[in-house]
C-alpha cells in the first residue's frame, strides 16, 4: 500500500512547484522593483539634495565673489582718493614754497624808471622829424620838417626822429637793462651788450629811426603800427639774472599820410607829446627758479 501511493503523491508536488514558481518569480522581481525604485527615489532625492546645495554655494561663492569685487572696488575708490588728496597737498605745498621763494626774489628785483624825450633835448620838446632829398648824385643836408611837406612818387625823401631814452634806477639794487626790441631805430649802443644803471642813478642812450618815402609808398605801409609806432621792448634784471621784468613804450610816432598819390609828411604827430613812460608788462620772470623748475 506504501508503495503504491508515493509516485501520486510525487507527481502532485512537482505539479505545485511548476504552478507557484512562476509566481514567486514575479513577485522576486516585483520586490525587485520596488526596492530598486525604492532605492532610485532615494539616490534622486540625494542628488537633488546635492543639487540644491551645490546651487546654494554657488549663490553664496557669487554673493561672496560680489562682495570681494565691491571691497576691491571701494578699496581702489580710496587708494584713487589717496593719491588725488596727496597731489593736492603736494601742489599747494609747491605753491606756498614758490609763493615763499619768489617773495625772496622780490627783494632782489631792481626797479626802472624808463623815458622817452623827443629830440634828444634836456628841455621838454615833441617829436621833431627832419628830412633830405635824395638824388642821383647824392643828398641834401637834413632839415626839420616845419611845416606839412608833400612828396610825389617821382621824388625820394629820407626822414629821421630821434629819442631820448633815461633808465633811471630808483631802487637800492644795481639793474642790468637788455633792448629787446629797437622798435625799427637805432641805438648809440653796442649790439648785445646790455646797459647797467647803478642803484639810485640814470643811464641814458639815444633812438633814432630813418625811414625813406619809398617805404611808405601805401596806406598799408603807413597805417602798418610797425612804421609809426614806437613801441621799443626791454627788460630789467639784477645782475646775478634771478628776477627778470619785462618793459614796453608805446609812443606815437605817426608823422606820415597818403593822399592819393602824394605822401604828406607832417611836423608832429597829431598828438604829440613830451614824455612817454614805459609800463612793465605782466608776468614777472623768475629765471633761476623757472630753470630749476624745468
Amino acid at each position: 500500500m506504501v508503495s503504491a501511493e508515493l509516485p501520486v503523491l510525487g507527481d502532485v508536488a512537482w505539479q505545485d512547484w511548476e504552478q507557484w514558481v512562476p509566481l514567486a518569480v514575479s513577485v522576486l522581481t516585483l520586490l525587485a522593483a520596488l526596492g530598486a525604485w525604492v532605492l532610485a527615489g532615494k539616490a534622486a532625492r540625494r542628488t537633488t539634495r546635492q543639487a540644491d546645495a551645490t546651487i546654494t554655494q554657488a549663490k553664496a561663492f557669487e554673493e561672496q565673489v560680489a562682495i570681494a569685487q565691491e571691497a576691491l572696488g571701494l578699496a581702489r575708490q580710496e587708494a584713487q582718493n589717496a593719491r588725488v588728496d596727496a597731489e593736492r597737498q603736494r601742489l599747494e605745498t609747491d605753491r606756498i614754497r614758490r609763493m615763499l621763494e619768489e617773495a625772496r626774489l622780490d627783494a632782489l628785483a631792481p626797479t626802472i624808471v624808463a623815458r622817452a624825450l623827443p629830440d634828444g633835448t634836456g628841455s621838454p620838446g615833441r617829436p621833431a622829424l627832419e628830412s633830405c632829398q635824395l638824388t642821383a648824385g647824392g643828398q641834401d643836408r637834413w632839415r626839420p620838417v616845419t611845416g606839412q611837406l608833400q612828396v610825389g612818387r617821382d621824388q625820394t625823401y629820407a626822414f629821421r626822429t630821434a629819442l631820448t631814452l633815461w633808465f633811471e634806477n630808483v631802487s637800492d639794487r644795481v639793474a642790468q637793462v637788455d633792448i629787446l626790441d629797437s622798435a625799427g631805430g637805432e641805438l648809440d649802443l653796442l649790439p648785445g651788450h646790455p646797459l647797467v644803471v647803478p642803484a639810485r642813478e640814470s643811464r641814458s642812450v639815444t633812438w633814432m629811426r630813418l625811414w625813406t618815402s619809398r617805404d611808405l609808398d601805401s596806406d598799408a605801409q603807413i597805417q602798418d603800427p610797425a612804421a609809426w609806432l614806437f613801441n621799443l621792448t626791454f627788460t630789467v634784471t639784477d645782475l646775478g639774472l634771478h628776477v627778470r621784468d619785462t618793459y614796453a613804450f608805446d609812443g606815437d610816432l605817426r608823422f606820415f599820410d597818403r593822399d592819393g598819390s602824394w605822401l604828406v609828411v607832417m611836423p608832429e604827430p597829431p598828438l604829440p607829446w613830451t614824455s612817454d613812460v614805459a609800463s612793465m608788462l605782466p608776468g614777472r620772470t623768475y629765471q633761476r627758479l623757472d630753470a630749476t623748475v624745468s
